[in-house]
């Protein structure tokens, strides 16, 4: 077996430690008990079968990696935490049942060394040897492979008292052709997997070990048409959304190895199958990249769907630059005045379940709100504060041409409406000039609130997100300490305004959300009038909501949304953020979003929506799977 090199080497971003998709279970950092426990909870019946087992040193701890999955294979069993000799009994004793090493995991932790192992069914004759050096391991492959004809089917690199070690198994058996290599560097490893993959070998298993501070590899290539990709080098907090992004273009995890290097964790593993040809992604990624280039974006998430189903979710890039954490489809993000349409369909469906109408006043003596105005000098422009109508916030025709929502952050709900009115008159009558106004929406979710009797967060949680399918929405905190478990961080782009200096409480309603772009493409199918998911309008509502505002320069704007004949959507920016969710008449929605707000992007025209058209509108082969 000729020493020779390999390996695609990222690196992505990890906060929990188990995670669900694919018909897949895949769990990391797990004591020995706690994997016995999710051992007995995902096989325990033959529920499922276990894929793949790592043990690793992560703290100095014993730590367990593995994944489950419901594909079909011959009889197994898994054995863990053993020493040198109880793994030997138990080669023994499987060996003696008709059961031979698949998955063999060795970490020498603390001086110690731990096994586990998944044994296979088989009846075939086979060799399993242990405690090996390089050269031993390579005397042993000549004999077995090049005198005998077995083929290797498994090998485990291991730091034994300092020394690099191999463990291994051979069959004989018939099997795809193979390329193996041993005794690798990281940048052996990455040569000799563009070598071989480049001849149509594609890894299956890989070791990852260290040995006097720096990562060693061995692996084995077979020949296959199948589509894999590879990561090494993956730091602990990005395990998760490598798997994640993985997930979102189609592929299942099939073989994961935690080691340690110089006291850090980090894991390699392999991913086959896609949703997505080569040249596809490849399309993708090169749109993705170059917008990303232009406009400075440490960190972007991408969803699209296709007729109401999820075909495609990625992250790109940074949530965090100071811990280099990936983004991956399950990062959250602000989503600034994406927020509006969700106000706009908690509105509409309290037309349909409430006594409101788009008719009714916000202020005066019948008003939603109540009397402001009855005062005298409580209101600068009584008159037209009190013809203002529901509609007219939806629509941003309220004639106010000044924008409250940014001003006197430490007033409460109340006393900044009380503020606005006192202080910024209406230069337009309501109804007849559009002017763009976050206040509009600020006072249609304290609208919400007074129709329904809950907070407006709550409302929106059960009234709108929660009937498409969203679970994970909430409105966002105003500093980064605040931040929420795998929400991005954000930055200013050349001092365009502190993103943590803004007061997201109070923006709830007109651009308060924090989400996934996942999210937004179950919330744009909730309000489609299509088919393929369920609305959470009636028809009737959903055209009304779709119906462009007539006011002076309302353009496409209706009613939380931009209309159009080919597409409709609704930007959101703000600093340290911008977003971007539209349905195209084609049936493909796309949204995006991202944790700066460029200084050379005008909230989207000028380059986020030149993206979502050119991917949308593009000729990419889009998977039939749904990934939601």
């Amino acid at each position: 077996m000729r020493r020779n090199p390999f390996l695609f080497l990222l690196t992505a971003s990890f906060l929990l430690h188990s995670f669900t998709v694919n018909s897949q279970v895949a769990r990391h950092g797990m004591s020995s008990n706690e994997f016995q426990t999710a051992f007995n909870t995902n096989s325990g019946s033959n529920k499922m079968r276990l894929a793949d087992l790592s043990v690793y040193n992560s703290g100095g701890s014993e730590t367990y990696a593995a994944i489950w999955d419901k594909k079909a294979s011959p009889g197994w069993v898994a054995k863990h935490a053993m020493d040198e000799n109880g793994y030997q009994s138990q080669v023994t004793t499987q060996k003696q049942a008709g059961f031979r090493p698949g998955r063999i995991s060795i970490a020498d932790i603390n001086g110690r060394l731990v096994f586990a192992c998944i044994f296979y069914k088989t009846s075939a004759a086979w060799e399993a040897r242990h405690n090996m050096t390089a050269q031993q391991y390579q005397s042993e492959y000549n004999n077995w492979v090049g005198s005998k004809g077995y083929r290797l089917v498994e090998v485990c690199g291991y730091k034994k008292g300092g020394q690099e070690n191999y463990a291994a198994v051979w069959e004989k058996s018939s099997g795809p052709a193979a390329v193996n290599r041993h005794a690798m560097n990281a940048d052996q490893f990455q040569d000799a997997f563009n070598t071989q993959y480049n001849n149509g070998f594609k890894p299956v298993r890989i070791s990852a070990f260290e040995v006097g501070g720096q990562s060693r590899f061995a692996a084995i290539f077979e020949k296959m048409n199948e589509g894999v990709y590879t990561r090494s080098a993956i730091a602990e907090n990005n395990y998760q959304a490598e798997f994640e992004n993985g997930w979102g273009i189609g592929s299942k995890l099939q073989h994961v190895c935690g080691y340690n290097v110089n006291g850090k964790t980090y894991f390699a593993a392999t991913w086959m199958g896609s949703g997505l040809s080569s040249s596809d992604q490849g399309f993708i990624n090169d749109k993705v990249k170059k917008y990303m280039d232009d406009f400075n974006v440490p960190g972007l998430s991408i969803a699209v769907m296709k007729n109401g189903k999820l075909v495609y979710a990625r992250g790109f890039g940074q949530a965090d630059k100071s811990t280099n954490e990936m983004v991956s489809p399950n990062s959250l993000f602000r989503i600034a005045s994406v927020s509006k349409p969700i106000t706009a369909a908690a509105i509409m469906r309290l037309t349909e379940t409430t006594n409101l109408k788009l008719s009714d006043k916000i202020f005066g003596p019948s008003g939603i709100l109540g009397d402001y105005c009855a005062v005298a000098g409580s209101c600068i422009d009584k008159a037209d504060a009190e013809k203002i109508t529901v509609q007219n916030c939806l629509e941003h025709t309220t004639g106010w041409t000044q924008d409250a929502v940014w001003k006197e952050y430490q007033l409460n709900n109340t006393d900044i409406i009380k503020w606005a009115l006192k202080n910024y008159g209406q230069p337009n009558t309501p109804g007849s000039q559009f002017q763009y106004m976050n206040f509009d929406y600020f006072l249609l979710g304290r609208v919400i609130e007074k129709k329904s009797g809950q907070t407006y967060e709550n409302y929106v949680k059960n009234a709108i997100l929660s009937k498409c399918g969203i679970s994970g929405m909430r409105i966002g905190k105003d500093t980064k300490a605040a931040n929420y478990a795998r929400e991005a961080t954000y930055y200013a782009d050349n001092n365009n305004g502190d993103p943590y200096d803004l007061k997201l409480t109070r923006m709830d309603a007109n651009g308060g959300w924090v989400a996934r772009p996942i999210d937004l493409l179950l919330f744009a199918a909730g309000i489609d009038g299509l088919n393929n998911r369920p609305d959470v309008l009636s028809a009737a509502t959903i055209s009304t909501m779709h119906t462009v505002s007539t006011a002076t320069d309302a353009n496409n704007y209706a009613k939380g949304l931009n209309v159009n004949g080919n597409w409709w959507m609704h930007n959101g920016c703000m600093p340290g953020t911008l977003g971007n969710v539209c349905h195209f008449a084609n049936g493909i929605s796309v949204a995006v979003l991202i944790n700066t707000r460029p200084r050379n992007d005008d909230c989207h025209w000028d380059g986020m929506y030149p993206l979502t058209k050119v991917i949308a509108e593009s000729s990419v082969n889009w998977p039939s799977y749904d990934l939601f």
